[in-house]
């Protein structure tokens, strides 16, 4: 629905049932009105020597009647000069019974009203506009109610009424052709906004629509304006984003490749031998572990830099025992630390360690240390992973990741967690590392607040150092 077609219903609506009630209300206030002042003036009236009046010519036509009567024409001849001088009103006592003669006996609904303890009640009638007055005065005797016709004028009447009614509609007509007409500026401006709004979603939110004015129309352009800044900031992210992942995806996939390659020969040896009635050397089962390993670590770390490339929106943090996150790296990491050669120990607390930290990116970390620590030890070396709970209050801990490799320059051990660095050993030794291990390690300690440490002292050895 329209803006204005709405708000002529909306003005119909409100003002039909608002008018039809004003009128009412102002028709029966009217007519309560004569009703309350008549019966006011009436009562002063009496009180100002009519009651006395009234009650004296009741007395006197009772004793003339009962002192020589009288005849029947000098009883109507009374009767027409008492009806003439009160044609309009009539008087009864408390039980309704008539003073004169000639009044006429009191209707039921006014009577009625008057019985159930209402003072004054009126019955109307139309062309002329005429009403009849029951009042009960206060007091007994006589005149204790007073009965008056008087005409009430056309406006007490319901052509009155309609005549109102009619001049109030036509005033709220008259309002609601206004409120139209003030509305026209709006609107066109609403469908300027409008158009431009279309046209700068057709134009990828390049330019802001222009503001004009300082009211509500205003405001709603400069919350667009807002809302396309924003749009223009998420779509530049979403961008950069799918840019890195290509880059990031067309980077990797020869890393990923090589690997792939050498598993394939170890695995084409096996096979070999296998159909020859050989036995499968230990090299080539050996190597194939080694590689499946590096892969399957290698697609972990790509899922762990995607999800930290996302943002905070994408960690899950709650609290998990970081010993069992121990367990789990070590256990995963025994099989090749055995084809290496390599022993792999671990010391944790027996009480729990608790971590609010996303536990998926942890152990991802703590496995990049372990892999790192065994992928560039010689066989018969060492590593061990030492977890610990630290005084500094509840789920302060420090993790350790120890080896006795050849260890990291000291020019190096700065940019070691750099994304893509590689130390000149790391490249003799494994060729295929893309350099996003410890880089992952850095940013999931940055990411909940730890601390990352390296220590590589000159005679060998590494110790990495993650710290609540």
């Amino acid at each position: 629905m329209k803006l204005r077609t709405r708000l002529l219903v909306t003005v119909v609506g409100i003002a039909v049932p608002v008018v039809v009630g004003l009128a009412l209300f102002a028709f029966g206030a009217r007519r309560r009105g004569l009703v309350e002042s008549t019966y006011e003036a009436t009562v002063q009236h009496m009180e100002a020597g009519g009651r006395e009046r009234c009650e004296a010519r009741s007395q006197r036509r009772e004793e003339r009647v009962e002192r020589r009567g009288l005849r029947g024409r000098e009883r109507r001849s009374r009767r027409a000069r008492r009806a003439r001088f009160s044609r309009d009103r009539h008087a009864y006592d408390e039980r309704f019974a008539p003073t004169s003669p000639d009044a006429p006996p009191v209707p039921t609904a006014l009577r009625e009203a008057i019985e159930s303890g209402e003072v004054a009640a009126a019955t109307w009638t139309e062309d002329p506009v005429h009403v009849t007055l029951a009042m009960r005065m206060p007091w007994d005797g006589p005149c204790a109610v007073l009965v008056i016709e008087r005409d009430a004028g056309p406006m007490l009447g319901w052509r009155g009424l309609l005549q109102v009614v009619g001049l109030s509609a036509l005033v709220a007509a008259l309002t609601a052709l206004a409120a139209l007409f003030a509305l026209g500026p709006v609107v066109r401006r609403l469908r300027l906004l409008t158009e431009a709004v279309r046209a700068r979603a057709k134009e990828g939110y390049g330019d802001d629509v222009p503001v004009q004015g300082k009211d509500e129309v205003a405001e709603l352009a400069a919350a667009f304006n807002d809302a396309s800044a924003e749009i223009r900031e998420r779509l530049r992210d979403l961008s950069a984003r799918d840019e890195a992942m290509t880059r990031l995806l067309a980077s990797t996939t020869h890393d990923i490749m090589v690997p792939l390659t050498v598993l394939q020969g170890h695995l084409s040896d096996a096979w070999s031998a296998a159909r020859a009635g050989r036995p499968v050397g230990e090299a080539s089962l050996g190597g194939a572990l080694e590689e499946a390993h590096y892969l399957g670590n290698l697609m972990r770390n790509l899922s762990a830099a995607a999800r930290m490339d996302a943002g905070e929106a994408m960690l899950t943090r709650h609290d998990f025992d970081l010993r069992d996150v121990v367990e789990r790296v070590i256990a995963r990491h025994r099989p090749i630390a055995t084809e290496r050669k390599i022993t792999l120990e671990r010391a944790v607390p027996e009480e729990p360690v608790i971590a609010h930290a996303d536990s998926t990116l942890v152990e991802q970390a703590l496995s990049n240390l372990v892999s790192n620590a065994l992928r560039y030890n010689d066989p018969g070396g060492n590593v061990a992973v030492v977890l610990d709970l630290l005084p500094e209050g509840e789920g302060a801990f420090e993790v350790r990741v120890m080896d006795d490799g050849p260890g990291i320059p000291e020019e190096e051990l700065e940019r070691v967690a750099e994304r893509r660095f590689r130390g000149g050993e790391a490249r003799k030794r494994s060729p295929t590392g893309l350099g996003l291990g410890l880089h992952i390690v850095r940013d999931v300690a940055e990411r909940h607040g730890w601390s990352l440490a390296f220590d590589s002292p000159e005679g060998g050895g590494l110790t990495v150092t993650l710290r609540s």
